[in-house]
């Protein structure tokens, strides 16, 4: 052994070489663990433990590692330098960009089980601060036979049977283990998970340790009685039922055994609320009439729709959206964040009442997720002639019209900008309006005579949404 530890002392001093001076670039040097995890085995010479700086030290300094774990020293492990009570302080010289220490495994011949050590940053001198501060080492015994066992079965529970948590606890839900009494080595439990349908980890929901093929493993050390799972729900802002999962110990390493609280229903209440005062959008649009020049909603007025246009709009702040009585333009007060087919509850509290470009719209909406209802639901037009989207009879609204054509296509016109529209027999004209932002803006307009879907919107015009809804 003393052989070995003096030719440990000269890897030592070779290891301690600092890096070249790069320059201060700012005010405090981090200080932290090049490698968070490490592996040694029991019949290793030694493990070279690197703390690295973001920079060249601007000063001499010190740092601290503590170390903790079911390893301990001098049992299972040797620190050089050597630890002064329990503690190692490293000294950080002007101009190093990294320092070394090693640990020293003690091969004792006997098969005391696998074990982990960690070791913790703490207590930086003037002028460095911390940044990873934690690196764990796993010791793998090398010793053959039996490992120890204990010699009556300990039972794990969890705390409690039954317990709730809501959809938006951004700090997550303790789910709490317990072992009857302390174990002399280390143990593994690994935890089942059985969700509701269509709830999914990683999209619905998360967890500490994370789950792996519907199993968390928890691991207590030497000496531990008491483990905590951190459940993460995910606040989705999508209305829906309540979410059950079943947490239930599954596997247990020998020394274990199941005991009476088993399991654990934990129940993921569902935080948007339906709310019971919803005004249709023709209750909306008939507000207006109450009031001359633009106004605003003091207090929550709620409405619900389906997004009908996302594209063919003002610019990225709006959308249309519409409910079996009407449709509507919204304004937000930053971009979009909803999508074409999204059933949505919007509460227009300090919203805007405008008339804009010759229609009725909400302008400086808040609300720019909502609530969601559904997604990807289809909205089916309504079938309007010339006059009634001349008229502005379906304002807001998503129509279709029948035998149109551009008198004006000649194979170089395009979208953009407003264009006839005329039907056969009908001597009165409406006019197409294309924004720049639409996708297809810069497509060539057709030749000859079509159906098209679209947005009855400003100034009684026809805002077309896709060209895949032209129908020659």
């Amino acid at each position: 052994m003393k052989t070995k530890i003096f030719s440990i002392i000269i890897l030592l001093l070779v290891l301690g070489c600092s890096g070249d001076d790069l320059g201060l670039v700012v005010e405090k040097t981090t200080v932290a663990f090049k490698s968070s995890t490490l592996y040694l085995n029991e019949a290793d010479d030694a493990l070279v433990v690197t703390v690295v700086l973001d920079e060249p030290a601007k000063e001499d300094g010190s740092v601290e590692v503590v170390f903790s774990g079911s390893a301990n020293t001098p049992d299972h492990y040797i620190v050089l330098p050597e630890l002064e009570n329990g503690v190692l302080k490293l000294s950080l010289e002007k101009g190093e960009d990294e320092i070394r220490f090693l640990i020293l495994p003690i091969n004792d011949e006997v098969n005391t089980g696998s074990k982990s050590l960690t070791m913790t940053l703490q207590s930086p001198s003037d002028g460095f601060l911390l940044g990873e501060s934690k690196a764990t080492i796993s010791i793998e015994d090398n010793d053959e036979g039996e490992n120890p066992v204990e010699t009556e079965p300990i039972a794990v529970n969890f705390s409690i049977r039954n317990a709730s948590v809501s959809e938006a606890a951004v700090d997550g839900y303790d789910i709490e283990l317990s072992l009857e009494k302390a174990s002399i080595i280390q143990q593994l439990v690994e935890i089942a998970v059985a969700p509701s349908n269509d709830y999914e980890y990683a999209v619905d929901f998360h967890t500490d340790p994370a789950m792996i093929d519907f199993l968390i493993p928890v691991v207590f050390e030497v000496g531990e009685t008491f483990k905590q799972i951190k459940f993460y729900p995910v606040n989705n802002n999508i209305i829906e039922a309540n979410a059950e999962l079943m947490f239930t110990i599954s596997n247990w390493s020998e020394g274990l055994k199941q005991g009476s609280e088993f399991d654990l229903l934990l129940t993921v209440e569902e935080d948007d609320v339906i709310n019971s005062e919803i005004h249709t959008i023709a209750e909306l649009k008939a507000y207006f009439s109450t009031h001359e020049g633009s106004w605003y909603f003091p207090t929550d007025y709620f409405i619900e729709g389906v997004v009908t246009s996302t594209n063919n709009v003002p610019s990225s702040k709006f959308i249309y959206i519409q409910d079996e009585t009407d449709g509507i333009l919204l304004g937000f007060i930053l971009n979009n964040l909803l999508s074409v087919g999204d059933e949505v509850q919007i509460n227009l509290k300090n919203a805007t009442g405008h008339e804009v470009n010759g229609q009725k719209a909400m302008l400086e909406v808040e609300d720019r997720l909502g609530s969601m209802l559904r997604e990807n639901v289809v909205v089916q037009p309504v079938e309007i002639t010339l006059d009634d989207l001349i008229n502005g009879t379906y304002s807001g609204q998503l129509i279709k019209i029948k035998n149109i054509f551009f008198p004006q296509a000649d194979g170089s016109r395009v979208w953009e900008g407003s264009h006839v529209l005329s039907v056969s027999g009908n001597n009165r004209q409406a006019i197409v309006t294309t924004y720049d932002r639409a996708t297809f803006s810069q497509e060539t307009l057709p030749a000859g005579t079509f159906t098209a879907t679209g947005i009855a919107g400003s100034w009684n015009h026809l805002h077309i949404t896709t060209l895949h809804d032209l129908n020659f």
